[in-house]
């Protein structure tokens, strides 16, 4: 089994610049030029004026200034990450060369004692709000649980020899509470671990977790919509026309720079992609309960008010409510009438793709008996607490009174059918002793 090293591949430029060597004790060497802070200055230049456009066309469109915020914010995280290019770009050609020159060393230390390796990268020991590098450790975790460090040590430049990094061939098994809890891979089932939470109870809270960032996204996206109106048209399809352009100029001319530009050009897109994929659960979750609430209520709702238009049945306001209500809170949490609500919308398996199989037992399992009874039960405990609530404290009415008691008897009514159906599945009946039973009240005895 290959063991985890947690590096990225470097081209084939970037190895070529590595200077390799083994000293005479053993140890590993490497040197390479590494890359200076504050390089490439164009990019940041390029990103402030990005940003400059984009409060400029809507002072232009709008005469308003509601992205200048956002977009300070936006320069400022994209600052610290212009600066972190060389540091990460150097962090990657040290894993790298690390990987290479100690994996075959440590696999081999490692059979020595009957282990293999399972897990192992490059970690660096910081102190101070500047994130100081204090030391540098190969870390290596093995199947039997112990985790080694391999010192790595940085010689600073002089006037005869360049500047660089020695592995030491010799390890120590680690007892820095730090440096196991950086390669264990247990942190986060132990934390899960410590709230002792069920499976149900994490798949809700995923849910919960769906419903709030994409119901963000959604206000979001409306607002925008709302507030630019058909301005933005202009900004979409000025977008497209600029990221043609580049792609055209990136083909015509290919560099670094190039592919820098259209990456930073690809950010909308791939912030378009993130917030799709942080829809779609939203859009499953929401469409189901809105597709089973819409019929399992709304067709009661219909045959009340037609019903009424032919005359045939005179109801008060207070009485379809009641009887929509009360039918609509049973008829949704059945499940072969949920399941069979589902297998009529856009969120069934059309088996077109692999993931609709997902999103339809998704569907199916939010529509359960016993998920739809627990939010049904929800939303009326907090109706009629609230209506409890404004009772007696100010003597008034959440809706009317009768409005009131019709959606308290419709409650009463689920209540009982609920209970009913409990107790129909916790009654047990031995059939074939029953029809036996049955069966002899038509035997006569005979006499002779």
């Amino acid at each position: 089994m290959k063991a985890d090293k947690g590096g990225v591949s470097l081209d084939h430029d970037t190895k070529e610049k590595v200077t390799k060597w083994t000293e005479p004790n053993g140890n590993k060497c490497f040197h390479f030029s590494e890359r200076q802070l504050f390089e490439h200055t164009w990019i940041i230049i390029l990103v402030a004026l990005l940003l400059i456009a984009v409060t400029g066309s809507e002072y232009l469109l709008n005469s308003s200034f509601y992205t200048l915020t956002p977009n300070f914010i936006l320069f400022f995280f994209a600052f610290l990450w212009w600066m972190t290019i060389p540091l990460r770009a150097n962090e990657a050609v040290i894993e790298e060369t690390v990987h290479e020159l100690m994996d075959g060393m440590v696999a081999a230390d490692a059979n020595a004692i009957g282990t293999e390796v399972a897990k192992s990268f490059v970690h660096y020991d910081i102190k101070g709000t500047y994130a100081i590098i204090t030391g540098r450790f190969f870390l290596v975790l093995l199947k039997n649980g112990e985790v080694w460090e391999y010192l790595i040590s940085y010689h600073e430049p002089t006037n005869e020899k360049n500047g660089y990094y020695e592995c030491e061939k010799s390890h120590e098994v680690s007892k820095n509470p730090k440096h196991i809890k950086a390669i264990c891979p247990r942190r986060w089932s132990s934390f899960l671990a410590y709230f002792n939470l069920s499976d149900k109870a994490k798949l809700w809270i995923l849910i919960f977790t769906v419903i709030i960032i994409g119901g963000g996204t959604f206000a979001g996206a409306f607002w925008v919509i709302m507030r630019l109106k058909w301005w933005i048209l202009f900004l979409i399809g000025g977008y497209f026309t600029l990221y043609e352009i580049v792609g055209l100029i990136a083909k015509v001319h290919p560099g670094k720079m190039m592919r820098a530009v259209m990456n930073i050009v690809s950010l909308p897109i791939v912030f378009l992609y993130l917030l799709t994929a942080l829809v779609q659960p939203f859009i499953t979750v929401v469409g189901t309960y809105f597709f089973v609430v819409s019929f399992a209520f709304g067709i009661p709702a219909l045959i009340m008010i037609c019903l009424s238009k032919l005359v045939w049945l005179q109801l008060r306001p207070e009485t379809a409510v009641f009887v929509v209500l009360a039918l609509g809170s049973i008829l949704s949490s059945n499940y072969f009438v949920s399941k069979s609500i589902i297998r009529h919308t856009p969120l069934k398996d059309w088996g077109n793709h692999t993931y609709e199989s997902y999103r339809e037992k998704l569907a199916f399992y939010l529509v359960h008996p016993s998920n739809m009874v627990f939010l049904i039960y929800l939303i009326y405990f907090v109706f009629l607490s609230v209506s409890g609530y404004l009772l007696i404290q100010n003597g008034a009415y959440m809706i009317s009174e009768s409005f009131d008691v019709a959606i308290l008897k419709a409650f009463l009514v689920y209540i009982a059918y609920t209970n009913m159906r409990t107790k129909a599945k916790n009654t047990e009946i031995e059939a074939k002793e029953l029809l036996g039973r049955i069966s002899s009240l038509f035997v006569h005895d005979k006499y002779e």
